[in-house]
């Protein structure tokens, strides 16, 4: 079991400063050896070459050509003299996508090259806006393995801002509506030192670790929804395939929440594209797991086109009513 092969994949988007912060603390973890992969989905700003820049900071330069392959993008790969003898990164990895993917698309790029190249135990999968604590891996692989069955496994997220504070344990689905919330706190009586938490729908896909045995049981991830509902619909493919979503309680990262898409500080400041996927998603998800709420969910929707006139927001109360009436044929922003 000490000789498993871990891919950490950490998936940038215009987003280059919080990514080197991620890699930085990546490089500061205390194990067990991993390849680390980078994957730029289709930046619109100089996001490559700093990324590439880092690498060689952190590893030394290229020692590998880029490769190509169909569909994957373009590949480089750092490898140091000493790889493995001051971190636990024994290699980084830097794909570049031609075109953004969604995070789902990017995902599973990361986890088709990875499987091709090192046929990896598990993968990381990571949030660019994510700062790890040494043991984050250490504990999730630790939890993992001490109990079988567990397919998806995420780590506690921490606030950014106050690291004491709790950001979210894991996600609860609520079927009805069709929308996911973040548990904070543990129930009375449960050991915060214990390796694992069940009681959740989902774990938060900042940090997630996916066995090699559920990706080929349950497959990729769906790359319809692109932004957003992916983690919940995979838990739910997973738990349907006998597979058990967990927390690594001891796993810790510190997360911005909604640094990528433009939805930091909650719901009055969410970007225009974040409102479209969480009302495109929630109707999607619906329609494929639960057909029969979407009267209730399409009733639940009419409040919130309710609350952003209330609040004056009137170009998103305008864009959650046509995704309500017509979603086939409202582009995206």
């Amino acid at each position: 079991m000490k000789d498993d092969v871990i891919l950490a994949a950490v998936i940038n988007w215009n987003g280059w400063r919080d990514t080197v912060h991620c890699l930085d603390s990546l490089l500061a973890l205390s194990g067990p050896p991993f390849q680390l992969l980078i994957c730029d989905n289709g930046s619109s700003d100089d996001s490559l070459a700093h990324l590439e820049a880092w690498a060689v900071r952190a590893i030394g330069p290229a020692r590998a050509s880029p490769r190509v392959r169909e569909g994957q993008g373009h590949v480089a790969t750092f490898v140091r003299d000493d790889a493995g003898a001051h971190s636990a990164v024994l290699a980084v990895h830097v794909m570049r996508l031609e075109s953004n993917l969604g995070y789902a698309g990017a995902i599973n790029r990361c986890i088709a090259w990875g499987r091709e190249a090192f046929a990896p135990d598990s993968y990381w999968l990571l949030n660019n806006d994510v700062s790890l604590e040494p043991g984050a891996l250490a504990h999730l692989v630790a939890a993992v393995r001490s109990t079988p069955g567990v397919g998806l496994c995420g780590s506690v997220l921490l606030d950014w801002e106050a690291p004491s504070r709790v950001q979210a344990i894991g996600g609860v689905f609520h079927r009805w509506l069709a929308v996911g919330s973040h548990l904070t706190r543990l129930p009375a009586g449960t050991a915060p030192e214990q390796r694992l938490y069940f009681d959740i729908d989902y774990p938060v896909g900042a940090s997630m670790l996916v066995s090699r045995e559920f990706v080929e049981a349950v497959g990729l991830m769906d790359e319809q929804y692109f932004l957003y509902y992916e983690e919940v619909d995979w838990a739910v493919r997973g738990r349907a395939a006998g597979f058990r979503p967990a927390v690594a309680l001891l796993s810790r990262i510190r997360h911005k929440e909604g640094a990528s898409t433009g939805s930091m500080g909650g719901v009055r400041s969410k970007s225009m594209l974040s409102e479209y996927y969480g009302v495109v998603n929630r109707l999607r998800f619906t329609r494929k797991f639960s057909s029969w709420l979407l009267p209730v969910v399409w009733l639940s929707l009419s409040l919130v086109v309710l609350d952003r006139a209330c609040h004056r927001e009137w170009r998103r109360a305008l864009l959650v009513l046509r995704l309500m009436l017509a979603p086939g044929t409202v582009p995206r922003p």
